[in-house]
């Protein structure tokens, strides 16, 4: 493992799905929080953001004012890799690769599910921080893919109004 740490900080329905059948997280509005549901606490703790293309995408979408612009920000793209914009790095290939060139020590995996999948596929998930909604959306994008497996120990639970998050480690 590496000496850096890559927090998986996400929320999900009470299914878990991460988005609906038509991507949108909009739902995740309908819920009642409490504050920023920890959001500013885990964004203090970190310097370097990763996500995947269709997620940086759609948080253009969501925001007016980019929110990781104190960050690293790197972006998972087959299309653009080894390209910049004003936001993100664009990069590609092994996530293994990718964390020996980074200089991020405490990073968060955004999302969405195709990079979840790929860094759970090479073993580089540390803490898994899952904020889980109290909504049954009956389809949409799954966070973990069919056949993931990953044994876990239960470090957390914080309740923020109807949101309950849990904080899990990987089990050694």
């Amino acid at each position: 493992m590496t000496e850096k740490q890559i927090d998986l900080f996400i929320a999900m329905s009470l299914d878990g799905y991460i988005a609906d059948e038509s991507g949108s997280v909009g739902w995740l509005e309908e819920i009642e929080g409490k504050g920023d549901n920890g959001y500013t606490t885990f964004l203090d703790e970190i310097d370097t953001v990763v996500m995947g293309h269709t997620t940086y995408k759609q948080l253009f979408t969501l925001t007016d004012t980019f929110p990781y612009s104190k960050k690293h920000v790197y972006v998972f793209s087959n299309e653009k890799a080894g390209t910049k914009d004003e936001y993100a790095a664009f990069v590609n290939g092994s996530v293994k690769n990718w964390l020996e060139t980074t200089e991020g020590k405490s990073i968060w995996l955004v999302g969405g599910a195709q990079l979840v999948k790929k860094f759970l596929e090479e073993n580089q998930i540390d803490r898994f921080i899952i904020t889980v909604a109290p909504i049954i959306l009956g389809d949409g994008t799954p966070l973990f893919e069919k056949g993931a497996r990953e044994l876990l120990h239960l470090e957390e639970v914080v309740k923020f109004g109807q949101f309950t998050q849990m904080t899990y480690r990987k089990k050694e």
